[in-house]
C-alpha cells in the first residue's frame, strides 16, 4: 500500500498483478529450491506448467494491502501472516482436491498438521516471509520500480504477462481436468 500524507492510496489493477507475480514467481523458486533438497533431486514445484506457484501471490498481495502499516511488533505481523496464509492454503487444497480430484501437497507427515492441508511448520515460514516480504523486501521493490522503469513501460509489459499467465492458467485447467 502506497502512503500519501495519512491516507492510504489502493495500488491500481496492474500494480497488484505485478505484485502477484513477482511473489508467485519467488514462491515457485523457494518451493522448487526446498522439493529439489528434500529429494535430493530436481523437482519444478508448482501448479502451473510457468515458473509460478500462484498460492505465493494470493496470500502475500492481501497481506501486503491488510498488514502493511497496521502492526507496531513483527510478532504481531508473524502471526497475522501465517494465520491468513495457513487459511488460504487450507482453502486453496480444499478446492484443488474438489476441482481436479488430486492433491498438490501432504503435510499429513508434519507435526501439528491439519488433515494434512497445513501445518506448523509451513505456517512459521509463511509467518517469517510476510514479515520479511511486508517490512523489508516491498517496501525495496516499489522503490526500484519507482526509480528504474518507466510507468508505460511497466503497463505494457505486465500486459504481456497478463496474456502469458492466462495461457498457462487455460492450458493448465485443460490438462489436469
Amino acid at each position: 500500500m502506497i502512503t500519501t500524507r495519512t491516507r492510504a492510496k489502493m495500488p491500481d489493477i496492474i500494480t497488484l498483478f505485478d505484485w502477484f507475480i513477482i511473489y508467485s514467481y519467488l514462491g515457485w523458486v523457494y518451493e522448487t529450491i526446498y522439493c529439489s533438497f528434500d529429494l535430493g533431486r530436481y523437482v519444478d514445484r508448482g501448479f502451473m506448467y510457468g515458473p509460478l506457484c500462484p498460492i505465493y501471490g494470493i496470500c502475500i498481495v492481501p497481506a501486503i494491502l491488510l498488514f502493511t502499516g497496521r502492526f507496531k511488533y513483527n510478532i504481531t505481523l508473524f502471526l497475522s501472516c501465517a494465520f491468513l496464509a495457513s487459511l488460504v492454503e487450507y482453502g486453496t487444497s480444499l478446492w484443488m482436491e474438489f476441482v481436479f480430484g488430486r492433491r498438490w501437497w501432504n503435510y499429513s507427515n508434519r507435526i501439528l498438521n491439519i488433515n494434512g492441508r497445513i501445518c506448523i511448520g509451513a505456517a512459521m515460514v509463511f509467518g517469517l516471509s510476510g514479515v520479511i516480504i511486508i517490512r523489508y523486501l516491498h517496501p525495496r521493490l516499489i522503490r526500484y520500480m519507482d526509480e528504474n522503469f518507466q510507468t508505460g513501460t511497466i503497463k505494457r509489459v505486465s500486459r504481456v504477462i497478463f496474456v502469458i499467465f492466462l495461457f498457462d492458467l487455460l492450458v493448465t485447467f485443460q490438462m489436469n481436468l
